[in-house]
C-alpha cells in the first residue's frame, strides 16, 4: 500500500510525517474515528533521499508487515486466551468453567503483553519506506 504525506521532523534516517491530508483519508468513512489531519506515521529513509520539513514524499507499505502487524496484535492474543482455556482443563482436570476462563483471560493479557513487547522491540524494522519525493 502507498500513502502520500508532508513530512514534519527527520531525526537520523526516520521520518516522521502526516498522513492525514491524502483525498482517500478525506472520503473515508471512518475520518471521525482516526482522527484525520493528526495522524503522524514515522518512515524510514533506507534509499538516503534528499529530504527536509515540509516535503510531500510517497511512502510504501509492504502488505506482508501489514499483515503479520494485524496477526501480532489481533490473532496472537486470541491464540494464547484459547491456548491458556484449554491447558486449565487439562492441568486441573476438576476445574469449572469459571477457572477456565480466568486462566483464558491471563492467557489473554499475557498475549497482549507479549505483542506490545515484540511491537516495541522491532518497531524499527517494521516502519514503512519511502519511496521517492513528491513535487
Amino acid at each position: 500500500m502507498k500513502e502520500t504525506g508532508t513530512i514534519n521532523r527527520i531525526e537520523g534516517r526516520t521520518i516522521y510525517l502526516d498522513c492525514g491530508t491524502t483525498a482517500t483519508c478525506k472520503s473515508c468513512s471512518a475520518g471521525s474515528s482516526c482522527k484525520t489531519g493528526e495522524r503522524e506515521t514515522a518512515a524510514h529513509n533506507s534509499h538516503n533521499l534528499s529530504l527536509k520539513t515540509g516535503d510531500a514524499i510517497e511512502i510504501y507499505f509492504p502488505p506482508g508487515k501489514t499483515i503479520f502487524s494485524g496477526f501480532t496484535i489481533l490473532i496472537f492474543p486470541l491464540l494464547t486466551f484459547i491456548g491458556a482455556f484449554a491447558l486449565a482443563g487439562r492441568l486441573l482436570p476438576g476445574s469449572d468453567e469459571g477457572t477456565q476462563a480466568l486462566f483464558g483471560v491471563l492467557g489473554l493479557a499475557a498475549g497482549f503483553g507479549i505483542s506490545i513487547l515484540f511491537s516495541r522491540l522491532t518497531a524499527h524494522r517494521n516502519f514503512p519506506e519511502v519511496t521517492k519525493k513528491l513535487d
